[in-house]
């Protein structure tokens, strides 16, 4: 009767998931590159009897090599997003002025926190909280958003909470002061937009620090602030 084997020691799933996001996705981009410049030197042959024949494969292997990026890319980003969850582990991402920033550390947070509310131009600013860096709009990411607008001067603005089902159905919120001063501005969906917050979501800077460090905690709405079902129109 042989002797039985003795499995080995299992390794966590955050060390098998870390290995798996160490794809050589820059590797690729080199051979992509590479294979790019190789056009240059077809056209110095153009007209001779190989040269569609050539231009066909090097069009083809640019075009799988760049579906493997994509792939390589995806395969990445999903285990980085398992291996922050098994860690319970979530990053910030914050969009500004159209420039992406991102945190892990509490600390990195609250400094995302302060660069929503005093962009430096006028306009919407936005935070993501999810299990990776929200890299790409238009691949799929994160159900929640929070969107900012503040009036840096006088140290107001809104948040605005949009939320996505599984099945594409959105709803959104704005914040609500219970007390709103008649004196609060009717602050822009996005900057040079006609479309305006309800004065009544207009709140000070100190409330609207604490929903958005709630927020990147949790990734949920936050509970420091009153929330009403959003609307337009009404200054």
């Amino acid at each position: 009767m042989s002797a039985q084997v003795e499995p080995g020691p299992v390794e966590p799933p955050a060390v098998v998931f870390a290995r798996l996001a160490d794809v050589p996705v820059e590797a690729l981009d080199k051979l992509i590159e590479a294979t790019q410049e190789v056009y240059n030197d077809l056209n110095k042959v153009h007209g001779h009897p190989y040269w569609g024949d050539l231009v066909f494969h090097q069009g083809a292997a640019m075009k799988a090599l760049k579906e493997a990026r994509t792939c390589l890319e995806g395969l990445r980003s999903e285990a980085i997003g398992a291996r922050n969850t098994e860690l319970g582990v979530t990053v910030t991402t914050a969009v500004v002025g159209g420039e992406r920033f991102y945190a892990q550390t509490e600390d990195s947070k609250a400094e995302l926190v302060e660069k929503v509310l005093r962009p430096p131009q006028p306009g919407a600013s936005h935070l993501y909280v999810w299990d990776r860096p929200h890299q790409d709009p238009e691949a799929p990411g994160p159900y929640v958003q929070v969107r900012i607008v503040t009036d840096t001067e006088n140290e107001v603005g809104v948040l605005n909470f949009t939320e996505e089902s599984e099945d594409g159905e959105m709803t959104s919120w704005h914040t609500l002061n219970p007390e709103p001063s008649p004196e609060a501005p009717a602050l822009p969906f996005d900057a040079g937009s006609t479309l305006k917050f309800p004065r009544n979501a207009v709140l000070p800077f100190r409330d609207l620090r604490a929903a958005l460090d709630e927020f990147t905690r949790s990734g949920q709405r936050p509970e420091a602030v009153q929330w009403q079902p959003a609307r337009w129109g009404d200054i």
